[in-house]
Order: structure tokens, then C-alpha cells, then sequence
């Protein structure tokens, strides 16, 4: 999801800088680009990272059914993107 994100900065013209916290301007850029709808998917993709992040560094497990639901949510996010992307494309 967030190579999708930085798809979508870069398809309109944007970088973000290489510094402490660029992964949150990322994201913070598709969250403005998109449409309102799928201000819940930025919502479940933020608990996703916070937990992805417990389970990398501390102790936390995943359950198959929030894998699953992962996996859901970032295919639509994908969808979605490409087809802003798309849009935007002669």
C-alpha cells in the first residue's frame, strides 16, 4: 500500500524528501488525493502498520482472519490508485 502511495505522489509530479518521517507524507499525500470514501481504508491501513510494527519488534501476533482482511483492503486500495493513476493518463 505504500508503494502504491508513492505510485500515486510520483504520478503527479511529486517526490517526497528523503528524510525521518517521508513514509508519513506518503501517505498523508494519497489520503488528500483520494476520494473521501476511502477514509476508512487509511484508518485500517495506519492499525495495520502499528501492528505490523509489534509484530516485526515486539511480541504480537497476526491472525489469519486480520491477514486475510489485510489482503483485502490493500487489493482494493491497489484498484483504486491504479485506477486514479488511469484517469489521469492520456
Amino acid at each position: 500500500m505504500l508503494k502504491a502511495s508513492l505510485a500515486l505522489m510520483l504520478s503527479h509530479g511529486q517526490r517526497p524528501r528523503v528524510q525521518l518521517g517521508h513514509h508519513a507524507a506518503i501517505i498523508e499525500f494519497a489520503r488528500k488525493s483520494l476520494d473521501p470514501p476511502l477514509a476508512l481504508v487509511f484508518a485500517l491501513f495506519d492499525r495495520m502498520r502499528r501492528k505490523r510494527n509489534d509484530a516485526f519488534y515486539d511480541v504480537a501476533l497476526i491472525s489469519r482472519a486480520e491477514a486475510e482482511e489485510a489482503v483485502r483492503v490493500a487489493e482494493d486500495y491497489l484498484k483504486a490508485v491504479s485506477a486514479e493513476i488511469q484517469a489521469r493518463i492520456p
